[in-house]
């Protein structure tokens, strides 16, 4: 059971945003119902360990998030920030997978990352730069003069509170993940081409009846 409550707290943590019970069983190859069993636990021992994370139920499943009171990436509160909670999320996500590319942080937070890229780019905490079809996404001078960290404590200030076994398991979830919207993506490349030569064909019928 450990290794199974283990393997579904990666889920959360890899997706960084909120995850259906029945995405959870795709990628843990769990039964819905244990999913429901595990989440019930693990939210239970959220609340009891001495830490800034905590699991919230949400409308269509459940979110790995810091509690109210604490700012992810610091070691330290800011007592006044400029950046709300979604933006914060997103932001701990680029710290903790930088350098990183602006399509894995979609990948990871879901179509609103590209609103929240834009403000943290137009507030200076991040800078973009063109990498083929997408855009490496750089922290900025400012985002650790911001949160006074220097570069190579940067990363550490986040992941210090995440257990090192969820962190490796976190890695193999996101490549499933990504194999899995890769897949995705094929399938709906195939759809659209089938679509296409289905409405080519009727023109072309249309076009010699007529």
């Amino acid at each position: 059971m450990e290794s199974k409550t283990k393997r579904v707290e990666a889920v959360l943590f890899a997706a960084g945003k909120e995850v259906s019970k029945e995405r959870i069983s795709s990628l843990c190859s769990l039964p819905l119902e244990e999913v429901e069993t595990i989440m019930v636990a693990l939210i239970e021992e959220y609340a009891q360990r001495d830490h800034s994370l905590q699991i919230v139920k949400k409308e269509l499943g459940w979110k790995l998030t810091v509690r109210d009171e604490y700012v992810p990436l610091v070691s330290s509160i800011v007592h006044s920030t400029e950046l709300d909670r979604p933006l914060m999320e997103t932001l701990a996500i680029i710290a903790w997978k930088y350098p990183i590319v602006q399509s894995d942080v979609v990948k990871l937070r879901g179509a609103g990352a590209y609103e929240h890229m834009r403000l943290l780019e137009e507030q200076a905490f991040i800078a973009k730069e063109k990498s083929g079809r997408t855009f490496k996404v750089k922290l900025t001078p400012k985002f650790f003069e911001y949160f006074d960290l220097p570069s190579a404590e940067a990363k550490q200030a986040f992941l210090s509170q995440v257990p090192a076994e969820v962190l490796v398991e976190a890695e193999k979830v996101e490549k499933e993940i990504e194999e899995t919207v890769k897949a995705e993506e094929k399938l709906e490349q195939h759809k659209q081409a089938e679509k296409e030569i289905r409405e080519a064909m009727s023109d072309t019928k249309n076009e010699l009846v007529q």
